[in-house]
C-alpha cells in the first residue's frame, strides 16, 4: 500500500447498538463520534492494531477473534488524493461495557463514549462512511 497511511479500528456491537466515542478537543476530528482508532505500527497487522488501539484508548480488552469488516478510504482535505486507508472490525458483546476513559493509556484522545442506536447515530460529514457500515450492522 506504498505510503498511504493505515489506520485500523474496530466498532464494538451490543445487540442492536454500537459504541462510539468523541474524539476530545485538540485532537484530529475533535468534537466527531467515531469507534477507537489509530495508526497501524510496522509490522502489525491491521487486527492486532485494533484490538490494540482500542485497549489503549478505551481499557477494554477485546477477545481474540474479531471479524473483518471493510475498508474506509481516507482523502485528503481535497477530496480527490488518496492518502489513507481504515480498516475496520467489529466484535460483539451481551452486554454493555463502558470505556474507562482516565484509565486508558490513552483515554485523553475521547471526551466521552456512549452507545447508540441506527436511529440515533451522529452522522456528519467526516464519518458518514463509518456510519454507514455501522447501519448495515446494527440493523
Amino acid at each position: 500500500m506504498g505510503d498511504l497511511k493505515r489506520y485500523s479500528g474496530v466498532i464494538l456491537k451490543c445487540k442492536n447498538k454500537v459504541l462510539l466515542c468523541k474524539r476530545a478537543k485538540g485532537q484530529s476530528l475533535a468534537n466527531q463520534w467515531s469507534v477507537p482508532v489509530g495508526g497501524i505500527e510496522k509490522n502489525e497487522s491491521p487486527d492486532d492494531a485494533a484490538r490494540r488501539e482500542f485497549m489503549e484508548e478505551t481499557d477494554i480488552k477485546l477477545p481474540a477473534q474479531i471479524e473483518f469488516i471493510d475498508i474506509i478510504n481516507k482523502y485528503q482535505k481535497d477530496g480527490t488524493t488518496k492518502d489513507g486507508v481504515f480498516f475496520v472490525f467489529k466484535s460483539d458483546i451481551n452486554k454493555e461495557i463502558l470505556p474507562d476513559l482516565d484509565n486508558a493509556e490513552d483515554g485523553d484522545e475521547h471526551s466521552e463514549c456512549r452507545y447508540f442506536t441506527t436511529n440515533d447515530l451522529p452522522i456528519t460529514k467526516d464519518n458518514k462512511d463509518l456510519m454507514k457500515i455501522i447501519k448495515k450492522i446494527i440493523k
